[in-house]
C-alpha cells in the first residue's frame, strides 16, 4: 500500500516538474492553477496517514488490552460505555 502512495507521489511530481523548455513553460503557465490541487493531496495524504495510525492504535488497543480482560472486567467497562452514553 505504501509502495502505490509512493507511486503515486512520484508520478504526480514529474508530471509538473519541467523536462524540457516545452513542458517548463506549460508547467510555468499552469502554476497558479496548480496550487490548489497540491494542498489537496496534502491534506489526502495527511488524512490518510492518519487514519492507518488510528487503526493501528485500535487494533493494538484490541489485541494487548480487551483481549487480555477478563469477563468480569469487559462487562464493567461495556456497563461504562453504556452509562456515558447514556449521558450524552
Amino acid at each position: 500500500m505504501l509502495v502505490q502512495l509512493f507511486q503515486w507521489i512520484k508520478r504526480l511530481s514529474t508530471r509538473t516538474s519541467p523536462q524540457n523548455e516545452e513542458n517548463y513553460s506549460e508547467t510555468f503557465s499552469g502554476e497558479e492553477s496548480d496550487v490548489g490541487r497540491w494542498t489537496f493531496l496534502s491534506l489526502a495524504i495527511v488524512f490518510t496517514l492518519s487514519l492507518y495510525v488510528i487503526a493501528g492504535l485500535g487494533y493494538y488497543a484490541k489485541v494487548h488490552v480487551w483481549d487480555s480482560m477478563t469477563d468480569q472486567q469487559k462487562e464493567a467497562v461495556s456497563q461504562a460505555m453504556v452509562v456515558d452514553t447514556q449521558y450524552l
